[in-house]
């Protein structure tokens, strides 16, 4: 019925890992601690830059330490000269440089009145690569991550007519272009001239889990004999894709072989699939600049590149065989969207559930509600039902004789209520005064008896859109806390029920262990973000779901998840989450896991809120 052959989405991530390297001998640069927002970084280094002169500044590529590393001055690449940190308490100069606390620094030289700088991270952890499973993808098209190296205020290296950042940008766009008419999705870090920093690069690649990840460099060195091509790896997964690189890289130019290096640039280090960085030549040697400059070598080496990544492609990423149909269920704006469900899902209904669409923490709670009473969630405004004709006439046209209000009257108005009567429904409000009194009295009108609870954090909307579907099923209230102490309406109410087990949704970054330490017979149920917390849910309940059709909502906006969680606890199925313009790893491997079982995905919302590349990118198919 639906097993056609995927197209896989692969990110070629050319990342350009330029480290910002400086050295002040006595700086007047405040030397704070910087979180590795590209923002922040680029800001310090313009007050870097300031200081001494743009001409005067030799950028250098970046260095990724964890705490408790150190190198040394040796490894830096420059002799002779004298390395400053911009903050000690991040790195500290001795007969080494010594990685002592977290955060984004800067190391400056003085060189003959020039200035190298080198931008320094230091994470707490070592980086959890995942374990590369050689021809063994969830998707149906290759993704590969491009990222030019340096841009914005990060020129790189520069020497003989050429600016490091301009030229490997210029090569990243035309390897996309190619590696695009190939068939191949390509996610790129910087599309123009814009500041990266070292944490964002990587970061960004390992949000959507490319197949690889490449980044395009330029090299320089002080000599200016120095010449040829090499390429860089980390991890023992990323030496195969280096070697493919940099056998085409030396075979379509001709190019001096440098040799595949092991090194710990951080895009390499810290990005969790293969990955490698190429250096394509030597600015500064005049006969090797003469052909960067030159069109038709470039070409040589954007072939190069192109076809290096598609040889590993073909011959390390298998790609997914299955094709799940979907449709889309959408309408003008998320009470429309709301209102559609309702008309998909129910021919009639006697009862109906209104809950806000401007906040989530009301709507949230109300999904086992909803399956009691074989309820749909519709969201409304804040504002009479004179102000929102087609609710009304939703409800109506469906028969509706009662409605649940969640929520107080600052965010549905009592007017509601009488405007109700008037059309020959009658409606019970289900409010505290505030979300978590809120989610006590829908728990009290649930009125369930099973012994679990669900706990979620009262502060996000993803955890609790996870478990939703899956509360109503199995006639579990869903509860709100605070994410370092419990209100004492949650923990008075959770006496009262005495659970024999109750579901912590979320890791202790969403509800601290502390909030639960009083509670008997509690199970953690989280992942390392929303999505894998959202599989993690699906994987512990896989039994519940019967349905042979699954909704697919955004993982980053409420509205249509909640609406669609009512009809799926009523059909036994499932809300996954996804990122709106990326696959997600987690929800890309809950589709591939139970493909045979999936006949078909109702997606929540238009192009606009999760695009069609990445419905491909999950093997579905309109």
């Amino acid at each position: 019925m639906r097993k056609g052959k995927i197209k896989r989405i692969v990110a070629m991530a050319l990342v350009c890992s330029s480290i910002l390297g400086f050295i002040l001998p006595v700086s007047k640069v405040n030397g704070a601690v910087i979180s590795g927002n590209s923002k922040q970084v680029e800001e310090k280094l313009k007050e870097i830059v300031s200081e001494y002169g743009k001409e005067n500044v030799i950028f250098e590529d970046g260095i990724i330490l964890k705490v408790g590393d150190s190198i040394n001055f040796e490894d830096l690449k420059y002799e002779n000269v004298t390395w400053h940190s911009l903050d000690e308490k991040i790195l500290t100069i001795s007969d080494k440089i010594s990685a002592n606390s977290e955060g984004t620094t800067f190391l400056i030289a003085n060189m003959n009145n020039k200035y190298i700088i080198r931008e320094v991270y230091v994470h707490q952890d070592e980086m959890q690569v995942s374990l590369f499973n050689k021809k063994n993808s969830f998707r149906n098209q290759y993704l590969v991550y491009l990222d030019p190296g340096h841009g914005g205020y990060d020129p790189g290296a520069s020497g003989n007519g050429i600016v490091e950042k301009e030229l490997v940008l210029n090569l990243g766009k035309r390897v996309k272009s190619k590696l695009e008419e190939k068939g191949i999705q390509v996610v790129m870090s910087r599309t123009s001239d814009e500041f990266i920093s070292l944490a964002d690069r990587s970061s960004g690649a390992n949000s959507i889990n490319p197949d690889i990840f490449v980044s395009i460099h330029v090299n320089s060195a002080l000599s200016s004999a120095a010449a040829g091509i090499e390429t860089f790896y980390y991890k023992n997964m990323d030496k195969p894709l280096a070697q493919d690189l940099q056998n085409k890289l030396i075979s379509y130019t001709g190019a001096g072989n440098r040799g595949v290096k092991s090194a710990s640039y951080h895009v390499v280090r810290e990005t969790k699939m293969p990955a490698s960085l190429v250096e394509v030549g030597f600015l500064s040697n005049p006969s090797e600049a003469s052909k960067l400059k030159d069109y038709s070598y470039q070409e040589k080496l954007v072939n190069s590149i192109v076809d290096g990544t598609v040889k590993y492609l073909n011959e390390n990423i298998e790609l997914s065989n299955y094709s799940i149909p979907y449709g889309r269920i959408y309408g003008a704006n998320r009470y429309e969207t709301s209102y559609r469900i309702f008309e998909q899902a129910w021919n009639s209904s006697d009862t109906a559930i209104l809950a806000s669409g401007l906040d989530y923490a009301d709507a949230l709670t109300a999904t086992p509600l909803a399956k009691k009473y074989d309820a749909p969630i519709l969201l409304v405004k804040n504002a009479g039902l004179s102000a929102q004709a087609e609710l009304l006439n939703v409800l109506k046209a469906k028969g509706v004789k009662n409605v649940f209000i969640v929520g107080g009257t600052s965010i549905i108005p009592s007017s509601v209520e009488g405007e109700l009567a008037n059309a020959g429904i009658t409606s019970k409000r289900l409010a505290g005064n505030n979300r978590y009194e809120t989610s006590v009295a829908i728990a009290m009108e649930v009125s369930s008896n099973t012994g679990e609870i669900a706990l979620v954090s009262g502060m996000d909307f993803a955890d609790g859109l996870s478990i939703s579907a899956i509360a109503g099923q199995r006639n579990m209230p869903i509860l709100l806390t605070k994410k370092a102490e419990m209100p004492p309406v949650i923990s008075n109410y959770i006496k009262t029920l005495n659970p024999n087990k109750v579901y912590v949704v979320g890791l202790n970054s969403a509800i601290n262990d502390n909030v639960i330490s009083n509670i008997a017979n509690t199970e953690r149920l989280g992942g390392s973000d929303r999505y894998e917390t959202n599989k993690v849910i699906f994987d512990k309940f896989r039994g519940n779901i019967t349905s042979d059709t699954l909704f697919l909502a955004s993982g980053l906006n409420f509205p249509d998840a909640l609406a669609s969680s009512a009809s799926a606890a009523k059909n036994g199925s499932y809300v996954l989450l996804s990122k709106p313009k990326a696959p997600s790893s987690a929800t890309g491997r809950i589709i591939s896991e139970n493909n045979q079982s999936i006949n078909g995905i109702y997606v929540l919302g238009s192009d606009v809120v999760i695009n069609d590349a990445t419905l491909n990118a999950y093997g579905l198919r309109k």
